[in-house]
């Protein structure tokens, strides 16, 4: 039975993710701030005392899944500079430590792979969102440049770049919203399908880049946006 983790477990891509992979039959373990076990993915003691948890039960890791991310509303004017750290910390930062502690497992599958989270937000920035759209930027650089500095070991990454999804920020906006039709009007005028992701169709892209059928795939961005940045 292959093995995953996947990182921002208690969120909605991250719990779609996880049902995925299940229903595919793997394991997995899920690391979330909001967990039953909390892991802090931007805390080094944390995330390694996590990986060192997994690697007394599993004696491989196939697939690491780096979903965890934060948002932050505030033009650069008025950001304050602990809450543009947060994010670095949290949206990158995460991923580096969580590759960083991972690696020693994913070398010992026979296939294994590291799939990221983009955004379309690292290539369409948005106003009022500075520390978002440049951690976003940021993972698909760090994404390239790890697929180079394992891809002798087998380890292949790649990175995910939904569009508008039907969770996470865009879910948290939505029930907030006492009618959400100007932004259900907004998604399918953005979009060349007409309308957001659900978190399972971004599950799906990132189930197959972390199993073998993508087998000769890495150093790759996959845009699941419903054809958004062709509108860009």
């Amino acid at each position: 039975m292959p093995r995953a983790v996947v990182t921002g477990a208690a969120g909605g891509i991250g719990r779609a993710t996880i049902a995925a992979f299940e229903a595919a039959g793997w394991e997995v373990t899920g690391l979330d701030l909001d967990g039953p076990e909390p892991v802090d993915v931007a805390d080094p003691d944390s995330i390694g005392a996590a990986f060192a948890r997994i690697g007394a039960r599993w004696d491989a890791l196939d697939a690491l899944i780096c979903v965890a991310g934060i948002d932050h509303r505030a033009p650069v004017a008025e950001m304050q500079v602990a809450d543009w750290d947060r994010m670095m910390d949290v949206n990158l930062g995460g991923m580096f430590l969580a590759a960083k502690f991972g690696l020693p497992l994913l070398a010992k599958a026979e296939t294994p792979a590291i799939v990221t989270m983009a955004s379309i937000s690292g290539h369409v920035a948005s106003p009022d969102y500075p520390a978002y759209v440049t951690t976003k930027a940021a993972v698909e650089s760090f994404t390239w440049a790890l697929a180079q500095e394992v891809g002798d070991r087998g380890i292949r990454v790649n990175a995910v770049a939904p569009g508008w999804v039907n969770a996470g920020f865009t879910g948290a906006a939505l029930d907030q919203m006492d009618d959400p039709e100007p932004l259900y009007a907004a998604a399918r005028e953005a979009h060349l399908l007409g309308r957001m992701a659900e978190p399972g169709e971004v599950a799906a892209a990132i189930l197959w880049l972390a199993s073998p059928k993508a087998s000769f795939v890495t150093g790759q961005t996959l845009f699941v946006d419903g054809g958004l940045m062709r509108k860009h």
